[in-house]
């Protein structure tokens, strides 16, 4: 089995069993995200033997989940100092 295969197959089960165990303890949205970004990066860095190729790629979906990290960061910090929910 190659490379990147092992890693689809290990962030689907990563994110099948915190899905299950999120949606059990009834989390927002923001603890999903989290979590599942948080599991992405690791399982990158536990295959970063991956080609160049399927490694540019990895890198750019871990870009773009740390931008969406960073946007709900600062959904809760306007929370905070205005008391208006964004999300």
């Amino acid at each position: 089995m190659r490379a990147y295969n092992r890693y689809i197959l290990v962030l689907a089960f990563l994110f099948l069993l915190t899905t299950v165990i999120l949606s059990a303890s009834h989390q927002g949205l923001d603890v999903y995200f989290s979590v599942y970004l948080i599991e992405c990066l690791a399982a990158t860095l536990l295959f970063t033997h991956l080609n160049p190729r399927a490694r540019k790629g990895l890198d750019r979906v871990s870009y773009v989940l740390f931008a969406g990290f960073l946007l709900l960061v600062a959904a809760e910090v306007v929370e905070i100092i205005t008391g208006v929910s964004i999300l």
